[in-house]
């Protein structure tokens, strides 16, 4: 017996169950939707019926989008139209003369308006732009949260750097935390990126919640089995004590890299799942920098796919800018 009934016969009563669920069609990734997506209420930033940003700080206070200028940053407030339907929002931190575009996809239980601050501080201490976009569902983007749409919104952010503002996509690194990860390694298993970053990673979603050591058919947010296919460094981060995703999922991400884009990982002694960056924040910023450096100098043969082979879910040009002044805002075009 082979294939995947050979799979369910081996399993455990938990497993079995799932299996079971997911000849329901639709109704595992009902129930991973349910549990997955926790968008914070209110969201950490408001846009107007005037089209003004302001972050929600404190007690439900407003707040303008700082002016970043005095550091050489400009912000662009940006709105994108998915090929599912949703319309998304995005922050644009750019630089004069950045060489290199991170771009952020966060974690299930916050929003761009929330990461604005660190977004900005990798912006500045890195010498990069940074785009971050936002899922379907969280902040003031429309929709619902789902792993379909997880895809559909990087590619909605990634057609946005590569197309609208001309990024080269060896130029573009994605930088994925916690459920970030999972956009982020199937968009960098598809298409043209220039680097991966995993922080606090999932190795599958069967994985968080069950100790699963084989790939299921019927799992959802199948990371690890796509690494084989990613064309480009990887740098994993990961702590030791994580306690929501254990350190074995970002072993098992680094493990599945192939040998020669594997990037040596930082494993993070004691740190739990969302302390990393702040427990942690000198050697973070300065471990990612050799990450970046590292991209710079590494060899031209590495491989990497050409644009003809992208597989991005593109639709038509779904947005135009109507300013271009700094902090200026983007529409979808209906």
């Amino acid at each position: 017996m082979s294939g995947p009934l050979q799979a369910v016969t081996r399993c455990d009563g938990f497993l079995c169950c799932v299996g079971c669920m997911s000849l329901v069609p639709g109704l595992v990734k009902r129930v991973v939707n349910q549990v997955a997506f926790f968008p914070p209420k209110p969201p950490g930033y408001h846009v107007t019926e005037e089209k003004q940003v302001f972050l929600v700080e404190g007690d439900y206070g407003l707040t303008p989008l700082p002016d970043l200028t005095a550091e050489g940053i400009a912000v662009d407030t940006v709105r994108m139209l998915t090929a599912k339907g949703s319309v998304i929002m995005g922050f644009h931190f750019r630089r004069a003369r950045s060489s290199r575009t991170l771009l952020f996809s966060h974690g299930n239980s916050t929003d761009i308006g929330i990461m604005f601050h660190h977004l900005r501080d990798l912006c500045y201490r890195l010498q990069v732009d940074v785009f971050a976009y936002e899922y379907s569902g969280y902040g003031e983007s429309s929709g619902v949260p789902s792993e379909d749409n997880l895809y559909s919104d990087i590619d909605a952010a990634y057609q946005y750097l590569t197309i609208d503002r001309g990024v080269p996509g060896d130029q573009v690194v994605c930088y994925g935390q916690s459920v970030g990860s999972v956009p982020s390694i199937d968009l960098a298993s598809r298409c043209h990126v220039g680097g991966l970053i995993l922080h606090s990673a999932l190795k599958s979603g069967l994985g968080v919640i069950h100790d699963v050591q084989a790939n299921y058919w019927f799992d959802v947010f199948q990371n690890v089995a796509k690494m084989g296919r990613v064309q480009a460094p990887v740098f994993v981060i990961h702590g030791t004590h994580d306690a929501e995703v254990p350190f074995e999922h970002g072993l098992a991400l680094y493990e599945a890299c192939p040998p020669e884009l594997a990037f040596d990982p930082w494993w993070v002694k004691e740190a739990g799942h969302n302390d990393i960056e702040t427990n942690n924040r000198g050697l973070y910023f300065k471990n990612l920098d050799r990450f970046l450096s590292a991209l710079d100098k590494a060899d031209s043969h590495l491989g990497r796919r050409s644009d003809s082979e992208l597989e991005v879910s593109s639709s038509p040009r779904s947005w135009q800018p109507l300013m271009s002044s700094k902090g200026g805002l983007y529409e979808p075009v209906r």
